[in-house]
């Protein structure tokens, strides 16, 4: 008698979960390719919630939670999950997947476990990805930067010509963890640094601060050589052409945590009062990182000019905006360790000139060429001016 052998195929939890998500996946496939023509021209659009999650957590805690995603197309999209470090750019903060580190206690992306990173997304369904943390007895203190990317997973030949779908968009969500320390020791060192402030190059008379930098080292040497105790610092100032439109605000956070700064920037006038002031909008900080912030100045218009409209109370303002100023920046910031927000005691200064001169330089040619044109026909003016009377008077 001849047997048939059957060999059994015994699929464990993972195997099992690839199988059914590929049957579910060529299923997918084979419906978007029944759908009609104008589908060509979609592309899948997914959203998730919340966008950040911002924990504080302590050596050895466990976090679990859930995300959100959502398809707000009108076909099935195959999902897949995975998960990277990132860091910031300098200046512009912008998010750079960083995998360089292989070390669990640096790179939080090895803290993850997702329970259901491949699935298919329904129209109009959504799904809840659970995901569990789980933070290493030994991770450093501070902050660890992870991102959970959603990306649908499409084959090759939707990339071709006259493919049904072109642009595959990614989705992500940030997580923030903070590892706490714990120490009795006070912490000396500043948190935030105010690595530049001041104003655009472009927008100032750069060869004329050059000119009055070299004459104020010259006085000071001068002084410094006839006595001592005349000596003084040369002095740099800087010097705008037009009233400011902003300011070039770069800050470094020496923190090991993520911090938010934000503040304000007073302006004031030779006088002392206040002509101006500025919000410095909140933004993140990585830590190590040096970040540009956006300011953007427009002078107040006073009350007597307020009748004016808007854009003459503007043009008088801007251009008569001249003399020496002040800019004070003051700056606050949230860290992710501490409730209350902290006043880093930060303050400040820029002392700059304002000279308009294109717009002086104007005025003054056209009352220069009135007096002397006022001046070189004096008589016939005279003249005029006295047959304009007497003809009034016989009147």
């Amino acid at each position: 008698m001849n047997f048939r052998h059957i060999t059994i195929l015994n699929f464990n939890t993972k195997q099992r979960r690839n199988f059914w998500f590929s049957v579910a996946l060529v299923f997918c496939f084979s419906v978007i390719l029944l759908m009609p023509a104008r589908a060509q021209d979609m592309v899948p659009k997914i959203g998730v919630a919340p966008h950040t999650f911002e924990l504080g957590v302590l050596k050895g805690q466990v976090f679990e939670g859930k995300i959100k995603i959502f398809n707000q197309s009108d076909f099935p999209i195959p999902m897949t999950t995975r998960i990277t470090d990132f860091t910031a750019a300098e200046d512009s903060g912008q998010m750079l997947f960083d995998e360089s580190s292989q070390d669990p206690s640096f790179a939080s992306r090895f803290w993850f476990r997702i329970e259901n990173p491949d699935f298919i997304l329904d129209p109009g369904e959504v799904e809840e990805v659970r995901f569990k943390i789980q933070v290493p007895d030994n991770a450093e203190p501070g902050g660890h930067y992870a991102v959970v990317i959603f990306e649908p997973r499409f084959p090759s030949f939707y990339f071709k010509e006259k493919a049904l779908v072109k642009n595959i968009p990614e989705i992500g969500v940030l997580f923030l963890t903070s590892v706490q320390k714990f120490t009795l020791e006070p912490e000396e060192e500043q948190k935030l640094e105010v690595v530049e402030f001041s104003l655009p190059k472009e927008k100032r008379l750069v060869r004329l601060e050059n000119f009055f930098g070299t004459v104020s080292r010259f006085v000071s040497r001068g002084l410094a050589m006839i006595n001592p105790v005349y000596a003084a610092q040369p002095f740099g100032i800087e010097i705008t052409k037009e009233a400011p439109s902003s300011f070039v605000l770069r800050i470094k956070n020496n923190d090991i945590y993520h911090l938010k700064p934000f503040g304000k920037i007073s302006i004031y006038n030779f006088f002392g009062r206040r002509v101006g002031e500025i919000k410095v909008p909140q933004k993140t900080i990585l830590p190590g990182r040096i970040r540009i912030f956006p300011v953007e100045f427009e002078p107040e218009i006073p009350e007597k000019l307020k009748w004016l409209p808007a854009f003459l109370g503007d043009f008088l303002v801007q251009n008569f905006f001249v003399g020496k100023y002040q800019a004070k920046l003051e700056l606050q910031a949230k860290s992710p360790v501490a409730p209350e927000i902290l006043d880093l005691g930060i303050l400040t200064t820029l002392s700059f000139f304002s000279l308009p001169w294109k717009f002086w330089l104007g005025v003054t040619l056209i009352l220069g060429l009135s007096i002397f044109y006022i001046w070189r026909y004096r008589d016939r003016i005279k003249s005029a001016i006295q047959i304009l009377f007497s003809s009034k008077d016989k009147v």
